[in-house]
């Protein structure tokens, strides 16, 4: 199980989540906040993502920066060949009906593709917050940055050329196979023995 995976079942015991912090210092890595930012208009939203295994929230139709999450793990300075495995889903809002919508019916909001793949973190001095950025046509860029989205962003809003650098993503039926799932199943019961059950 991942630090920042640890880190949120052991929410209720602030002892334990300064151990995996200090953990995760002591192994050249550091456990960093994750966002998703999305630049596809506001017909489109990102219905869930994950980097690597960690959970990162959705991205509403607004775009801009989704919930934050805790945490995923970066090397404290970046080297070369950096990759991270980014999966997300794209719900397509561009055929809703509000009316049905509003009676909790949203077949009109259609799947608008799920990806994954293996994408370079652009270079950083020190890790910090983690933002993936989502294009249209299943792109994505990463980049770990103490400043949010804005003028002081390494991914202006505006900037036209941002999906240029981007990585295409492979389209697939699901975000994790079965035996990922399982592997990540195994490890999530294994995780109160070691960590302390917080219920």
């Amino acid at each position: 199980m991942s630090t920042c995976k640890q880190i949120i079942i052991a929410l209720r015991k602030p002892a334990l989540v300064a151990t995996l912090l200090t953990v995760a210092s002591l192994s050249g890595a550091k456990a960093v906040e994750l966002t998703g930012v999305h630049h596809m208009g506001p017909n489109y939203k990102i219905d869930t993502f994950y980097v690597n295994t960690t959970y990162g929230g959705n991205v509403g139709r607004e775009g801009g920066g989704g919930r934050i999450t805790c945490c995923v793990e970066l090397p404290a300075k970046w080297r070369p060949g950096l990759m991270v495995t980014v999966r997300w889903a794209v719900g397509d809002w561009s055929q809703e009906n509000t009316a049905e919508i509003e009676k909790g019916n949203y077949r009109s909001v259609l799947p608008g593709g799920r990806y994954r793949a293996q994408i370079p973190v652009e270079k950083y001095e020190s890790a910090e917050h983690l933002y993936v950025h989502f294009f249209a046509g299943g792109k994505a860029r990463v980049v770990s940055s103490l400043a949010g989205p804005g003028i002081y962003h390494p991914i202006s809003e505006n900037d036209p050329h941002a999906v240029e650098q981007a990585t295409l993503a492979a389209r697939v039926d699901q975000l994790f196979t079965e035996i990922e799932l399982a592997d990540m199943r195994k490890k999530s019961d294994t995780a109160p023995r070691r960590l302390g059950d917080w219920r």
